[in-house]
């Protein structure tokens, strides 16, 4: 039996654990910080099947200098943060175009629906449907009255991706969700068999107790240091040096730190997300809603309404952008057409990359050391794939064209 040390206990190092355990390998699982308790509790909860296009394209580059120009901004860039995107902004240009742009956008397709099965056959492995609903999700345009000769054509591409998806008009939305504000609200798009969270940290929680008894060895433990020695990887974690036939580091922008005493410096960057979550009994949405022209998706859980999403390139330990809750407040309060107030606010750290794809797979010349980070929005909805995708590389399977998309190579 291989023995193989996950650092990260996230969603993603999670469900990495849950594929190597099922395959018979012994795990161990390093995290100083209590399972699920990171930005894999405080996302926007959905498992994404809509997610299709890659960030990395013509358009956003339009829409983020339009977006950091405005007083009350969704995305913005912390000066002090500009030297380390110097290499992601160089990779994004390159991403964006027309060439590599049309192998990414394939490679997420094709990731996204792979994805999104296997995410929802991991759900229902939990054995109780308490964790997420499968009541579909709404995209709303608002004051973009331009905006409706075009939803047809959006809801063209979407499918052409594979995905259902369903133009709407004002009326047909306010059927689905009474709640909104009709003023000003245009269309949408519906998306009917996308799955939403109810409480992501609680379904980290399920995921780990479940680990537990299938044998996972927790130890809530930070890693110093990593290195590869003959045909093992020595592991130095508080005051204890683990011995493994291989390291899988799930851990985010950790892995940055873990990485560089290897000489390994990947253009992953920090994006920040925020969200708050709603006092109000009397808010009625009955699935998520995003306005993405806020960047944000308003989601119904078990403890109240979420508004999460934004964008804030930073350091991951700079100070909170305070106006950023007060901006989604006043939107969230347009959205529902009535003044809202909130119980709770976070803000977190995301891993994106510059192609909008994650770095899945082992380091050309350590490779013994396998990343799986990287995910951007998607941690949630691609975490089941990527725990397939380690597997194979442990296994020593013949890397296909999805693998060889995702391998860190490609950035060094």
């Amino acid at each position: 039996m291989k023995h193989v040390i996950v650092v990260g206990a996230g969603i993603v190092g999670l469900s990495v654990s849950k594929t190597l355990l099922d395959k018979g390998y012994r795990v161990t699982l390093l995290d100083e910080s209590q399972p699920g308790s990171g930005t894999s509790s405080g996302n926007a909860g959905l498992i994404a099947n809509y997610a299709t296009t890659p960030l990395s394209n013509p358009d956003s580059l339009r829409s983020m200098f339009k977006e950091i120009i405005r007083s009350k901004r969704a995305l913005s860039i912390a000066p002090h943060y500009l030297p380390e995107l110097t290499s992601f902004g160089r990779a994004f240009l390159h991403a964006i175009g027309k060439g590599p742009f049309t192998e990414n956008k394939r490679t997420l397709v094709e990731l996204v629906a792979r994805g999104t099965l296997l995410q929802q056959q991991l759900l229902k492995s939990l054995g109780s449907d308490e964790v997420y609903q499968t009541r579909g999700c709404l995209q709303v345009y608002r004051q973009a009255a331009a905006m409706g000769p075009q939803l047809a054509k959006l809801a063209a591409a979407k499918q052409r991706d594979g995905v259902q998806c369903e133009a709407l008009d004002r009326e047909a939305l306010l059927k689905l969700e009474p709640g909104l504000n009709p003023q000003g609200l245009e269309g949408g798009l519906w998306y009917p068999d996308t799955w939403s969270l109810r409480h992501p940290r609680q379904l980290c929680t399920q995921l780990h107790e479940q680990l537990l008894e299938q044998g996972l060895d927790y130890h809530p433990l930070s890693v110093d240091t990593l290195r590869q020695s003959g045909d093992k990887v020595l592991v130095r974690a508080g005051e204890q040096e683990l011995v493994a036939d291989a390291v899988v580091l799930c851990a985010g922008m950790g892995n940055q730190q873990l990485l560089a005493p290897l000489g390994v410096k990947l253009p992953v960057v920090s994006e920040r997300g925020y969200h708050l979550m709603l006092d109000d009994p009397d808010l009625v949405l009955n699935r998520p809603v995003g306005w993405l022209a806020h960047y944000f998706y308003a989601t119904p859980m078990d403890n109240g309404i979420r508004i999460a999403g934004t964008t804030q390139f930073a350091q991951p330990a700079a100070s909170e952008a305070k106006d950023r809750y007060r901006h989604m407040q006043e939107w969230a309060s347009t959205l529902f057409g009535r003044p809202v107030s909130v119980a709770s606010r976070w803000m977190g750290v995301r891993h994106s990359t510059p192609d909008s794809l994650p770095v899945i797979g082992p380091l050309p010349d350590n490779k013994r050391v396998i990343l799986a980070f990287g995910h951007g929005h998607l941690g949630m909805t691609l975490a089941a794939v990527t725990g397939q995708l380690v597997a194979d590389c442990l296994a020593g399977r013949q890397p296909d064209e999805l693998a060889t998309a995702l391998s860190p190579a490609r950035f060094l």
